[in-house]
């Protein structure tokens, strides 16, 4: 059979399945009500799995049956191709969607309701896919939903949806059919990639771009090595692999359930928190001391300036432009998985967005600076070198009321998100004709004081109009101004 032949073989979509292939299910009971869409969920994907219960068996759909979940993973960094991973509370399943650019449509934390009715299960090395049956060179299959009919099958529910990792040690992951982590947003800790392959970089960067796997492991002599794979389209594949230890965010899959081989497929590199020094010390500059969240240094606040004695290390990625100067001289916005804070180190700063350092705080103040919460270094301190760089952020989208109730919350609360990168979609700014200053930044829920320095590269930039996408870091500037700082012009689309 020719190619063109295979071609239009794939074309035909079977939704039929004889009496024998169909069976009633008992369904889990439903997740919940609709969110302003005319459709309702009446089982769990849980529910939804035991559809299928046999290895490369392809198992149509035959009854109504709609599933819901919240995207954890999607091909924003290219890591994934033409995927959608959701979640609910019983489990996760990949969707398969022949589209490109998933993400502008069904972005991370947005909720998305299936219409399971038509579609197919099957497995692939063992991991659950939902898509659409189909025949390409005499041999049938399960393949991504058309584009065309993608619309008829997945409907788009409300966005911002929290996502959190499922926090799991190595011996939770199961490799069953039904397992609930496969194809999860899971989360390790205490982990680092192993000596062999911190010279390396995510995937592959030849010519022939082929997928890499790298090995992780707690280090120190640890027998357990499940694979962290990435595909060489990714947008990150020639970065390198940090070199210390820490925690590691991914969706979970497995390659052949017979040969029980642990897979992790990160997002983006800041779903790798490797900062803290690595088993037996070494890789990084925060010595042996313990490793605190961000959110933990954050906590330590209570209202009055203090002097960190306890021995303790943190470690962030930078997220401020200190080339474009909207942040000032010797400080850094540095943040984790869990939040985000300035550091004051004083003098010229070499870093760039993206890199990620790791350091000791011990004999360091935590205090209220105009208004932020600010960690800053003993006077003459040396800044510690990044340990890798290119490492990417993705903002939090929020509305600007939600930008200011959280600011309402004390600079050490965990609803207090100071400083981590957020997105509002669709702002409008006004108060002149330049970024320079003060300006006000408008949504349909509220307004926020949109500041430019006016040492910042880009503050003699005509002021957009009408709405756009804005990128920044929001704090207080004393105690009446709740302010939104972009970093760069590149922050506003």
């Amino acid at each position: 059979m020719n190619k063109i032949q295979q071609l239009l073989s794939a074309l035909i979509i079977f939704v039929m399945v004889s009496a024998a292939t169909s069976c009633k299910k008992t369904f889990d009971a439903p997740p919940g009500p609709s969110d302003n869409v005319n459709v309702v969920a009446n089982t769990s994907i849980q529910g939804l799995k035991t559809y299928h219960t046999v290895t490369q068996q392809i198992d149509v759909i035959t009854q109504d049956v709609i599933i819901s979940g919240i995207v954890v993973a999607n091909d924003e960094s290219g890591n994934f191709y033409k995927q959608l991973f959701i979640q609910d509370t019983t489990g996760a399943m990949q969707i398969m969607l022949d589209a490109s650019s998933l993400y502008t449509s069904y972005p991370v934390g947005r909720r998305v309701y299936i219409k399971c009715k038509g579609l197919a299960l099957s497995d692939y090395y063992g991991n659950m896919q939902l898509g659409i049956k189909a025949i390409v060179g005499g041999v049938a299959s399960v393949q991504a939903i058309p584009a065309g009919l993608i619309s008829q099958y997945v409907v788009g529910g409300s966005l911002n949806n929290p996502v959190e990792p499922i926090p799991v040690s190595i011996n939770d992951l199961g490799t069953a059919l039904n397992d609930r982590y496969i194809n999860a947003l899971v989360k390790l800790t205490g982990y680092e990639f192993v000596s062999a392959d911190t010279s390396k970089t995510y995937s592959d960067t030849s010519t022939y771009k082929s997928t890499q796997n790298r090995l992780i492991s707690t280090g120190c002599g640890s027998s357990v090595k499940p694979t962290v794979r990435t595909s060489a389209y990714a947008n990150f594949a020639a970065q390198p692999l940090p070199k210390g230890n820490g925690d590691i965010t991914a969706i979970y899959t497995i390659y052949k359930s017979n040969t029980a081989t642990k897979q992790l497929i990160i997002r983006d590199p800041s779903d790798v928190q490797f900062n803290g020094p690595r088993c037996g010390g070494g890789g990084g500059t925060g010595g042996t001391d313990p490793h605190i969240t961000i959110a933990a240094l954050r906590a330590m606040f209570t209202g009055s300036n203090i002097k960190l004695t306890t021995p303790a290390s943190i470690g962030g990625i930078v997220t401020s432009d200190i080339a474009q100067k909207n942040i000032s001289t010797g400080a850094v916005v540095i943040q984790d998985e869990t939040a985000a804070i300035t550091v004051y180190f004083g003098g010229a700063l070499p870093y760039s967005i993206g890199d990620s350092i790791s350091f000791n705080i011990t004999g360091d103040s935590l205090l209220n600076y105009r208004g932020s919460l600010e960690l800053k270094t003993p006077a003459g301190t040396t800044y510690p070198s990044a340990i890798v760089v290119g490492r990417v952020v993705t903002p939090k989208v929020k509305t600007i009321a939600e930008l200011n109730a959280s600011l309402d919350a004390p600079l050490g609360s965990p609803l207090n998100f100071e400083l981590s990168l957020v997105k509002v979609i669709g702002a409008s700014a006004s108060g002149g004709t330049t970024f320079a200053g003060n300006k006000t930044l408008t949504d349909a829920t509220g307004t926020i004081t949109l500041y430019t320095a006016n040492a910042a590269l880009f503050s003699g930039n005509a002021l957009p109009t009408g709405p756009q996408n804005w990128t920044g870091q929001i704090k207080w500037y004393g105690t009446t101004t709740k302010e939104i700082l972009i970093r760069n012009a590149g922050d506003v689309q």
